[in-house]
């Protein structure tokens, strides 16, 4: 699980904004539902669920400097989505929330390499 990871920007909302910014990304990603999120200065990271569905949840992160919503995406065959406690996990054992303290990093094109219990680290370009 985890390991090579991106981020899409898939939605742009008013910069600074955070209820409205959630609320926009509940609507366009098909009436999601909010589970989680944590805040930083510069940076909102949600992790939400297709109602009914525990297995379908997905990461956003809202940059608040350019109100870019980004899609966390991973190549690790979780294509159903992710349970809350793979999204604990996520933020516990993996260097994530340095990438989202600073969401500018989350625009590497090539991406980062998350492994449990080290640091992140910038992909090789493809």
């Amino acid at each position: 699980m985890f390991g090579h990871m991106r981020a899409e920007p898939i939605l742009r909302v008013k910069p600074t904004c955070t209820t409205e910014g959630i609320i926009a990304l509940t609507e366009a990603t098909d009436e999601t539902q909010a589970i989680r999120w944590i805040e930083f200065p510069a940076a909102v990271l949600v992790f939400v669920l297709v109602t009914g569905d525990s297995q379908s949840g997905m990461a956003y992160v809202l940059d608040r400097k350019t109100g870019t919503w980004f899609w966390v995406d991973f190549d690790d065959e979780q294509y159903g989505g992710y349970s809350m406690s793979d999204f604990d996990l996520l933020v516990q054992e993996y260097d994530f929330l340095r990438l989202v303290e600073r969401p500018a990093l989350l625009r590497a094109s090539a991406g980062w390499l998350l492994e449990p219990g080290k640091l992140a680290e910038m992909a090789e370009p493809s």
